[in-house]
């Protein structure tokens, strides 16, 4: 008999990474969504292919007890396709609090039977630590964005003004 929730997780592993990676998946437009979870060719489906290895992997090393600032690498590549996708930031992080639900709704009567709430509350604290780094990482995706689409913007237009003789070499716009 498991009395401990990290032993609880991991005994139900691939049914709590499968049902994330699923409610993870549902979150884009309807056709993609059916794309992502089908194709399972990593170059023909980097998305859906870098979701599931991801949220596996960001599963596993919450359940070793890594510090959070150790997940940021693996969060990395799932909330840069996030930021660039378009969706609002909240939506683009909420699918890391969805393993909280999955839990609760695939384990909470053996949680409550064997006495773990209270190991679920500190696994489900570790969950909003990784939320917050992945903000860090959002916000920081999205600054580099934002200084890439300006730089392109000024070179546009610094080549404009050359071309029409407005602006001479010396000149410069920042």
């Amino acid at each position: 008999m498991t009395n401990d929730i990290i032993e609880l997780l991991k005994e139900n592993r691939s049914m709590l990474v499968e049902r994330w990676t699923e409610a993870t998946l549902r979150t884009y437009p309807s056709e993609s969504a059916r794309f992502y979870s089908k194709e399972k060719d990593q170059f023909l489906n980097p998305v859906g292919h870098a979701m599931g290895k991801g949220l596996s992997e960001i599963f596993d090393a919450m359940l070793a007890g890594l510090d959070v600032q150790q997940i940021r690498p693996m969060l990395d590549s799932m909330v840069r396709i996030r930021a660039v996708q378009g969706f609002a930031p909240s939506n683009s992080l909420a699918f890391l609090l969805f393993i909280k639900k999955i839990i609760r709704d695939e384990l909470g009567a053996e949680i409550q039977s064997k006495g773990l709430e209270k190991q679920l509350a500190a696994f489900e604290e570790r969950v909003d630590g990784v939320l917050l780094v992945a903000f860090d990482v959002y916000a920081q995706c999205r600054q580099t964005l934002s200084d890439i689409k300006n730089s392109e913007f000024i070179n546009r237009h610094t080549q404009l003004l050359k071309r029409a003789n407005l602006m001479s070499e010396e000149t410069r716009l920042s």
